[in-house]
């Protein structure tokens, strides 16, 4: 019976719950075992990219791409966590994905990771990697049934909007640093490098024909691969070792008027990419624990780029250029440097947790932009402290396990603030340490400071005054 035969009988109200027509749910779309293998693979990518991303947030200096990489980080582990819980409703348990599915894409992906600076990196990334793995999930959701495998559909169709948003970022980003004839060869040149090992690959499914006479480089993968977790910067950022910082001093500053600590509040929103940055090291060098871990480590890394991205959106509404103030990577680059991972996030969770406080945290930072009457500080600040409620629930449900009580983990963080930081020590003597609060006051305000909060600090007495948060 056809599809019109088959309506005389019925209502006229769409059926299949409006997914499909009668002849679109009876294709036989991919069944479980072809689901569970293209997904083992996607998921493969997916978690790699994952690591690429917070491989690449230190040592690329462009700020934008640090903001786009915390995005992309926390999508990858979102669609990695989900195709793991889909794998395990499919009679599989996920408990194989935490292994390549195969040498040859995995040699793809360690060679991805090779990539020597920005424009190597975008070139792999998006105009190789995502591509394919874009292509991927639309022949994927193509081939599924759309009412009978439909919670594999569902989330498929969620992928591709999200991996097209991330492409698209991409190939701008990549079109904007490849304006040179040798940045344009250097682009080409890696690209060609990974298509080949692509290819050999048989592409992301693993299902493409591989030509006969494909040649492979040589591979630049020939031994562990280690991070660079030395926060880079580029020139917008002035004097990233000159750690005078007065923000965290004077929003909380009393005899400052209101105007003043919302300013410092800005300032702050602005400064917290060095959280990502600390955040990044502190993923890529925990190794073994369930991807659930990853994933909400992802949310909390995005969440705090985010924050950054509220002063940086101020500074745009006001029009105030962020490039004439210094904005140090000293609490990033001490920690990533001088900590262990466990220990960084320790001393996260400690900076949250004190947040927590209703006198002095985050309820006071929004009712300081509140009291200065600017409501997009103050909207800024309400989301900035519901992330924070969520940021201290994700610190406690990691760290509890490793290390006990609440109390434990504060007194641990106690412990660790109180050791030497030799890389302080060492890159303050690269930088003058100069004051620009006041500079940056009279250029916003139009008047002087009204706040001497930490200006006779020309050396970060305390932890405290580096703290992102």
């Amino acid at each position: 019976m056809s599809d019109t035969e088959f309506a005389k009988t019925k209502l006229g109200i769409p059926p299949l719950a409006g997914l499909a027509t009668y002849e679109e749910a009876a294709r036989v779309g991919f069944g479980v075992d072809e689901n569970v293998e293209r997904m083992r693979r996607l998921n493969y990518v997916e978690a790699r990219l994952y690591e690429i991303s917070a491989a690449f947030i230190n040592p690329t200096p462009e700020w934008e791409i640090k903001g786009a990489l915390s995005l992309h980080l926390y999508l990858d582990g979102e669609h990695s966590l989900a195709l793991r819980e889909r794998v395990a409703e499919l009679r599989r348990p996920p408990l194989f994905l935490d292994e390549a599915p195969d040498d040859k894409l995995a040699a793809l992906m360690d060679e991805t990771i090779r990539a020597h600076g920005t424009v190597e990196f975008l070139a792999g990334v998006f105009g190789v990697i995502r591509p394919a793995l874009l292509a991927a999930y639309e022949a994927h959701l193509a081939a599924v049934n759309p009412v009978f495998d439909f919670p594999t559909s569902r989330f498929m169709r969620q992928a591709v909007s999200e991996e097209a948003q991330m492409l698209d970022w991409g190939r701008q980003a990549l079109a904007a640093v490849t304006q040179t004839a040798e940045a344009s060869e250097t682009a080409s040149a890696w690209q060609a490098h990974l298509s080949a090992y692509l290819a050999a690959a048989g592409g992301i499914s693993g299902r493409d024909e591989v030509p006969i006479a494909l040649i492979i480089p040589a591979p630049r993968a020939l031994g562990e691969f280690v991070a660079d977790v030395d926060p880079k910067r580029d020139a917008r950022s002035g004097d990233i070792y000159n750690f005078h910082y007065r923000a965290n001093d004077v929003y909380s500053d009393t005899a400052a008027d209101f105007d003043e600590r919302n300013l410092a509040l800005m300032y702050k929103r602005f400064h917290e990419m060095d959280v990502p940055e600390m955040m990044a090291s502190i993923v890529l060098q925990t190794k073994g624990k369930p991807w659930e871990y990853y994933r909400d480590m992802g949310r909390q890394l995005w969440d705090e780029a985010r924050h950054s991205m509220m002063g940086e959106v101020w500074f745009a509404k006001y029009n105030v250029d962020w490039s004439r103030y210094p904005n140090h990577v000293g609490w990033s680059m001490h920690l990533n440097l001088d900590r262990t991972p466990l220990e960084r996030h320790v001393i996260l969770y400690y900076i949250e947790q004190s947040l927590m406080n209703g006198k002095t945290g985050k309820r006071e930072e929004w009712r300081i932009a509140q009291q200065a009457n600017d409501p997009l500080a103050t909207y800024f600040q309400d989301f900035d402290w519901a992330d924070e409620v969520l940021h201290a629930q994700i610190g406690r449900r990691w760290l509890k396990p490793d290390l006990g009580t609440v109390k434990d983990i504060l007194d641990k963080a106690g412990e660790i603030i109180g050791r030497p930081t030799p890389s302080l020590d060492s890159r303050r003597l690269l930088a003058p340490q100069v004051d620009w609060w006041p500079r940056y006051v009279q250029d916003i305000l139009g008047r002087p400071s009204t706040s001497v909060a930490g200006s006779d600090n020309p050396v970060i007495p305390k932890f405290q005054t580096i703290a992102s948060g």
